[in-house]
């Protein structure tokens, strides 16, 4: 059995949103119903982002 590594993430609880980090070099096929069924988050939309600076200010805005 593979064990899927799931790339950096922050959770958006108010709007049930995942927003997935994915750097520039990134050349595996992406497949965000796995990264969501290994998170158990049903019912949430997954979203990938591969600006590391937005993504930084997402997750600190997401903590405050």
């Amino acid at each position: 059995m593979e064990i899927i590594k799931t790339p950096p993430h922050i959770i958006l609880q108010s709007t049930k949103e995942v927003i997935f980090y994915l750097s520039k070099e990134y050349n595996s096929s992406l497949d965000i119903k796995l990264w969501m069924d290994n998170l158990n988050l049903n019912g949430y939309k997954g979203m990938t982002i591969k600006s590391k600076c937005i993504f930084n200010k997402l997750k600190d805005q997401n903590y405050k």
